[in-house]
């Protein structure tokens, strides 16, 4: 009994305790960023909220949500979070899919790492980032039923301030918003190409977005003769 009373007091070791104590923090972060989506009702509100969740775990200096514009086939800054006086990039700002890192990212569904900007830059866009003073950036694709939808970037002033581990950390955060981003944006998940929308992906989306919230664009879907149908005319 003796002996295993000195084994039930041996101390956790500090660096299992401290390793423990991120993985509670980190659960308790997607919970609250859960929350955020389905209670906010604007993109910014959503967004705002998972980027000030996700700064009490990763330092970065700002962010920016891009979401995909099928009538100039690029990428649109629809919200932004931290400094951008004096920048370049702006809400409504376009950057091209096939020319810019976001779309890079949008396209290729992976994330992007740049530890040392001005080595490792690829794009204008990037170009701009370092001149605004960054020499850090994390982008992650939105995905929703194996369609990007959009992209979320995290910038920082210092050499090597993310890692692969903070990518995966700002994918799980974006992961918990990309549902409802969609249930606020026109747009149909399945196909992110047009800005029709389809009943039977509506009906499947759950969580705030229900049939009845989308009658009338279920309406224009059927007037429209459906997904990539045209209405036959008779007359």
């Amino acid at each position: 009994m003796d002996s295993v009373g000195n084994l039930l007091r041996v101390p956790v070791p500090k660096l299992r305790m401290n390793r423990l104590a991120r993985i509670a923090d980190r659960y308790q972060a997607l919970l609250r960023v859960n929350e955020i989506a389905l209670s906010e009702s604007t993109i910014d509100e959503v967004f705002q909220g998972m980027c000030i969740v996700l700064r009490k775990l990763l330092a970065y200096d700002r962010a920016g949500l891009t979401l995909y514009d099928p009538d100039h086939d690029s990428l649109k800054i629809e919200s932004l979070y931290g400094s951008y006086e004096n920048s370049v990039f702006r809400v409504g700002y376009l950057l091209p899919r096939k020319s810019s890192q976001n779309g890079w990212t949008f396209e290729h569904q992976t994330m992007t790492i740049r530890r040392d900007l001005p080595k490792e830059f690829r794009f204008p866009s990037e170009k701009h980032t370092l001149e605004e003073g960054y020499r850090s950036l994390c982008s992650v694709p939105l995905i929703v039923r194996r369609n990007s939808i959009g992209v979320v970037t995290v910038v920082g002033t210092r050499k090597d301030q993310f890692s692969v581990e903070h990518a995966l950390l700002v994918q799980e955060m974006s992961n918990q918003i990309s549902m409802a981003i969609i249930s606020i944006v026109p747009s149909c998940p399945a196909h992110p190409h047009t800005k029709l929308f389809c009943p039977r992906c509506i009906g499947a989306a759950g969580g705030k977005t229900t049939v009845s919230k989308h009658r009338e664009d279920l309406s224009n879907w059927g007037r429209k003769g459906g997904r990539g149908h045209k209405k036959l005319d008779f007359s």
